[in-house]
C-alpha cells in the first residue's frame, strides 16, 4: 500500500515536471495567472477534466473570444469535457440571456442558436432586451416562438439549471467575463494575462495537464 503510494507520488511529480506551461522565462503561478477557487464546484465526472466557459451573450469580450474558443475546444482530447455557465449579473440583459441559454439547451438547439445569437446582439446591433424580441429572433431560427416562451417560461429543468448558475456564479467570485473555470478548483481570465484571450487560454491549458496529472495519479489537487 505505502509502495503503491509513493509510486503514485512519483508519477505525479514527473508528469507535472514534463508538463510544466513556460512563457517568456516564468511558469504560471498561482494567485497571479490563475486563481484557486475558495470552495471547489463539484464536477459531473472525476475521471475526466471538467472546462466551463463562463460567458454572456451581451458581453463584447466574449462575442470576439468565441471563434477563438471554438476553435480551441476542437481540439481538446477526450478525456477534457468542456461545458459553458451564463453569467447572471444585474446588467440590463443579462438574466434574460442567461435563460434563453438553458431554454436553447432544453430544446436541444444550443449549437443552432449560439453564435447567430452573439452575431445579432453584436455584430447586427439588434436590440433582444425582452421575451417578446428575442421569440422573434428564434423563430428567424426555426424555433416555434410558442414552443420557445413556453420553455423559457415554464420549464422545471430551465428554472433548475438557471438556480444552479446562480449558485456557480457565487462561488465563481469572477470579476468579469469571459472567464474559465477549470475542474471546478480555478478560475482565469483575461485581466490575469495582459487581457489576452491567447494567453488565458494557455493557461487553461497549463491547469487542464496539472489536473490530468492529478487523476493519472489517482490524487486530488486539494491535497
Amino acid at each position: 500500500m505505502v509502495r503503491k503510494l509513493m509510486m503514485n507520488i512519483l508519477l505525479l511529480v514527473a508528469v507535472l515536471l514534463s508538463t510544466s506551461v513556460w512563457a517568456e522565462g516564468f511558469q504560471y503561478e498561482e494567485g497571479t495567472h490563475y486563481a484557486r477557487l475558495d470552495v471547489p464546484v463539484k464536477t459531473r465526472n472525476a475521471d475526466a477534466v471538467e472546462v466551463t466557459e463562463y460567458f454572456s451573450y451581451g458581453c463584447p469580450h466574449c462575442y470576439r473570444f468565441e471563434p477563438m474558443i471554438q476553435q480551441w475546444k476542437g481540439g481538446l482530447s477526450a478525456d477534457v469535457e468542456f461545458n459553458r455557465t451564463p453569467a447572471i449579473w444585474s446588467v440590463t440583459g443579462y438574466e434574460l440571456y442567461a435563460r434563453t441559454y438553458y431554454t436553447a439547451l432544453a430544446l436541444g438547439v444550443i449549437d443552432k442558436v449560439h453564435y447567430p445569437l452573439f452575431q445579432a446582439i453584436h455584430g447586427d446591433r439588434r436590440s433582444l432586451l425582452d421575451l417578446k424580441s428575442m421569440a422573434i429572433f428564434m423563430a428567424e431560427l426555426g424555433i416555434e416562438p410558442e414552443v420557445f416562451v413556453k420553455t423559457y417560461s415554464d420549464s422545471f429543468g430551465v428554472k433548475a439549471m438557471y438556480q444552479q448558475a446562480t449558485a456557480r456564479q457565487r462561488i465563481y467570485q469572477s470579476n468579469g467575463v469571459p472567464a474559465i473555470i477549470v475542474n471546478g478548483k480555478y478560475r482565469v481570465e483575461a485581466a490575469m494575462v495582459d487581457n489576452s484571450n491567447s494567453g488565458m487560454l494557455q493557461v487553461v491549458d497549463y491547469l487542464i495537464a496539472k489536473e490530468r496529472a492529478l487523476i493519472s495519479a489517482g490524487l486530488d489537487s486539494g491535497e
